[in-house]
């Protein structure tokens, strides 16, 4: 059973975007199938050093949509998305060298971590786009589908 289900309520209007976004949904389940299913270490670092990679490259794309339309709370989202990426790296690293075992926390985290930041953050972006405003969220994450 997946870990995140995609929704249209997690579209920001954005194709590129919720294109990748649909992507991240796949690796974090890719993640936490190999984790269910106990693989070995190296197979579950191999998966999430994949969405660690996507990860990066969705937040590039992202950040220069976002300069492109003119966003004004890109410099507060490139914050978000360093701080995001950092800990997400670090969790790659303490992973790989032994520090840390995955477990049911760390998986509660990349799906926080991923939808969290879609339907607190890019949906800032989204209403920005459409009505050239930048109002808070009209939802919170507890509001969501996750399995």
């Amino acid at each position: 059973m997946a870990l995140l289900n995609w929704k249209a309520d997690y579209c920001t209007g954005n194709a590129k975007i919720d294109e990748d976004h649909r992507a991240l949904f796949e690796r974090v389940n890719d993640f936490h199938f190999a984790w269910q299913q106990n693989r070995d270490r190296k197979d579950i670092a191999r998966v999430l050093n994949r969405l660690v990679e996507y990860a990066e490259e969705h937040f590039a794309r992202e950040e220069e949509i976002m300069r492109a339309s003119g966003y004004p709370g890109l410099a507060r989202h490139q914050a978000i998305h360093e701080a995001l990426f950092e800990q997400i790296f670090v969790l790659q690293g303490h992973f790989e060298d032994g520090r840390i075992r995955i477990d049911r926390d760390t998986v509660d985290f990349l799906r926080g971590w991923l939808v969290d930041h879609i339907v607190g953050e890019d949906m800032k972006f989204a209403a920005y786009v459409e009505s050239g405003d930048e109002p808070a969220p009209a939802r919170q994450a507890s509001d969501i589908d996750v399995v």
